[in-house]
């Protein structure tokens, strides 16, 4: 065995060691001209040996320890981290499980996908962020901002009725209008369903009233009657947000009066309105145009309700499209906002539209419109 590596000679520091463990009672000297004298079955002392290696056998040792640690750290590499395999084109996520002490992913049930045929929103049209959806198909026709986050104002109520809607378990049952609600919207000078102290309201008055009038009385009535007060109700509101994988909303309040912490993008309201509009109750409700509640001592005829959307647009309504329902909002840090939805009156193809922070009631109005006359096809 040749006792040189790298250029030098080895063999007088092999032999020496030898000496050193022969001597320290390791084992017996070796015999002369001998550097491997066999051992004795009779001693129970330590043996020690000096292993010398070839130096192709430690090059190949050292390359087989790099390619087995290269293997262990790829493995994770692949697997692990926030990559995953190509999802749906239309966004949803299904809900497979992951390995131990992961969460599972949720499905976000509703996404909307741009494409290269996604048209910029006419210039004519004022709205600071808009969008125009094909539900059928969850492609996005046309958009403006369609991500940036705005106030909401009263579309803020969509989310109220859907959370309302989802935890209401009697219909039948009612809640009693109290002055400590009544009395801060009359202050703050938001939109009411006009309920009056004492008044009884079923669940179902108080959807039509928050929704048509986008009265805030009907949406404090509800929030204490399901959750015991609006903070727990708007936690429900936000869990929802979640559930649904919207991005850029948040919710502080059922009614939709300013807050610097409430916003949604028109891309969120659009999903809204689409989980709104999924349900025949809520569907219904957002398509109505004129209500009369129930008959109360307080309201011996009941409250005649009639849709602020409808009020606004009847008699303009686009000729090749029919809208077919939705809400309207406004406060001044919001501007006017609509989220609709409706059809094509041929081929029946149906559309969400919404538009956020528009300047005034007319163009908000006249926009959507026009949106439905040039995109709902």
């Amino acid at each position: 065995m040749s006792e040189n590596f790298n250029g030098k000679d080895y063999g007088e520091y092999f032999r020496s060691l030898e000496k050193k463990l022969a001597a320290s009672g390791g084992r017996p000297e070796p015999a002369a001209g001998k550097t491997n004298p066999v051992r004795t079955e009779k001693s129970k002392s330590v043996k020690y040996r000096v292993i010398r290696i070839r130096p192709k056998a430690l090059i190949f040792a050292f390359l087989l320890i790099f390619v087995i640690a290269a293997a262990v750290i790829t493995v994770p590499v692949i697997t692990s981290g926030k990559g995953k395999a190509a999802q749906p084109q239309n966004g949803n996520v299904s809900n497979i499980k992951k390995g131990s002490g992961e969460p599972e992913e949720k499905d976000t049930g509703i996404a909307y996908s741009f494409s290269d045929e996604t048209a910029e929103i006419p210039e004519s049209n004022d709205s600071e962020a808009a969008i125009v959806v094909n539900t059928s198909t969850h492609e996005i026709v046309a958009a403006r901002n369609a991500h940036e986050r705005l106030y909401p104002a009263s579309t803020t109520k969509i989310m109220t009725l859907i959370v309302a809607s989802e935890n209401i378990t009697d219909y039948s049952d009612t809640f009693t209008m109290t002055l400590d609600i009544t009395d801060p919207l009359y202050v703050a000078g938001a939109s009411v369903a006009g309920f009056l102290k004492d008044e009884e309201i079923s669940m179902t008055d108080l959807l039509y009233g928050l929704i048509l009038p986008s009265g805030a009385d009907a949406a404090m009535g509800l929030a204490e009657k399901i959750s015991g007060s609006e903070p727990a109700f708007v936690r429900l509101m936000n869990e929802k947000a979640e559930e649904l994988g919207l991005e850029d909303t948040h919710f502080s309040n059922v009614s939709g009066l300013f807050d610097s912490e409430q916003y949604t993008s028109a891309y969120d309201m659009a999903i809204i309105l689409e989980t709104a509009i999924q349900d025949p109750l809520r569907r219904k409700i957002l398509s109505t145009y004129q209500y009369t509640t129930a008959p109360t001592p307080q309201h011996p005829e009941g409250i005649a309700l009639s849709s602020t959307l409808f009020d606004y647009m009847y008699g303009t309504e686009p000729e090749t499209a029919t809208i077919q329902g939705g809400k309207t909002g406004f406060i001044n840090e919001a501007g006017y906002c609509i989220a609709s939805y409706g059809a094509n009156n041929t081929t029946g193809n149906e559309y969400i539209v919404v538009t956020l922070k528009n300047s005034s009631r007319n163009p908000a109005i006249f926009g959507q419109i026009d949106l439905y006359k040039q995109f709902a096809k």
